[in-house]
């Protein structure tokens, strides 16, 4: 059969990574392998959600291997992906599998060893679950390392390469709701884990880094522990625009919502990134109208278009869309929030100076 010709195939054969890599998962549980299961029929993203599947639906890489220390997921994930080349020691498979891309889908606690091991074990790419770490000293450590070994570190925040988002990134870019000023969100989430999503999601949307946090956690209690707790607060970035969070139990029921306003319009995401609407004022009248925001035009899943991207990012030398240091802000963010709090609800300048405070 003869190769597709044709305008459209080359649009979107153009946004392949330009080689072939090897890919390999550590970690066999539920975001590295499973997740899917939970989530069928869901509208909120296109499947797949779970690393090792996006990293068979993704151009440019073939997942070859995978690491866990318990047999019972491995024999699991060769179960599902019938791969063979399985290891209870990750060292071990990266040396004799020549892996170019981790998808590194461990809990919180061992990540930061492990992402320093593997920069040191000469890997191309590293592509890290979030929370990215337990403290800031280990965030501190995973950039570090990847940056001695000319490691790409991106964390799998995939909402950053969600089509729709990128989709309003853009009509921000062209005036559509006049320059962006402020950002709110909606989420019952936790500060470290599903907020970390929000986040980085908000610090791509920014373009500039945070610069310092106000926070109010729900009680004094909740404050005072090391735990991975909601907390409401307000982020000023260095360019001004400025990020209000509402993360409380009683905004559940509203699911979780962002909303990005300009001097002239806002962007509106709904139900949990199910929704999305554009305000603008009537041409005529003036008064606030809305419209749909324009869907993708080749609709895919977040998380194979970050594999994807984390590829392309091999190929050009850096990360943009959401590097490691993005992961170490939303961490910050968080712990700066919990703060404040502490220290009597004051402002709290970015970075942090005890590199040992923990959240998780």
């Amino acid at each position: 059969m003869a190769e597709p010709k044709g305008k459209a195939f080359q649009t979107v054969r153009d946004t392949a990574p330009q080689n072939t890599y090897r890919g390999a998962v550590i970690g066999c549980g539920r975001m590295g392998s499973t997740i899917d299961d939970e989530h069928i029929g869901m509208p909120h993203y296109p499947w797949p959600w779970a690393h090792a599947p996006a990293m068979i639906e993704a151009r440019g890489i073939n997942l070859v291997a995978a690491a866990d220390d318990d047999p019972i997921k491995l024999e699991d994930f060769k179960q599902r992906w019938g791969v063979s080349a399985l290891y209870t020691d990750y060292r071990e498979m990266v040396e004799k599998e020549q892996i170019d891309v981790v998808c590194l889908t461990t809990r919180p606690e061992p990540r930061a060893e492990i992402t320093v091991n593997l920069a040191e074990l000469g890997v191309k790419a590293i592509f890290a679950t979030k929370p990215m770490c337990r403290t800031l000293a280990e965030a501190d450590a995973m950039i570090n390392a990847c940056a001695k070994n000319n490691v790409i570190l991106s964390m799998a925040c995939h909402l950053n390469w969600y089509s729709y988002y990128t989709n309003a990134r853009q009509l921000i870019a062209d005036g559509t709701i006049g320059p962006l000023k402020t950002m709110i969100c909606h989420s019952p989430s936790s500060l470290s884990n599903i907020q970390s999503h929000t986040l980085t999601l908000l610090r791509l949307f920014a373009d500039a880094p945070a610069q310092w946090v106000f926070g109010l956690i729900d009680t004094d209690k909740q404050a005072q522990s090391n735990a991975d707790i909601p907390g409401s607060g307000i982020i000023v970035y260095e360019n001004g625009i400025r990020t209000i969070l509402n993360s409380r139990s009683e905004t559940r029921p509203f699911a979780w919502s962002l909303e990005f306003i300009g001097e002239t319009g806002r962007i509106i995401s709904r139900n949990a990134h199910a929704q999305f609407e554009i305000w603008t004022p009537h041409p005529e009248t003036g008064a606030p109208t809305q419209t749909h925001l324009p869907g993708p035009w080749h609709p895919r899943s977040s998380m194979v278009d970050a594999i994807e991207g984390v590829c392309r990012s091999i190929e050009q030398g850096r990360e943009d869309i959401c590097p490691g240091e993005f992961g170490r802000e939303a961490l910050e963010i968080g712990i700066a929030i919990r703060e404040s709090h502490r220290r009597g609800n004051i402002r709290i300048d970015l970075p942090l100076e005890d590199r040992n405070l923990r959240m998780g």
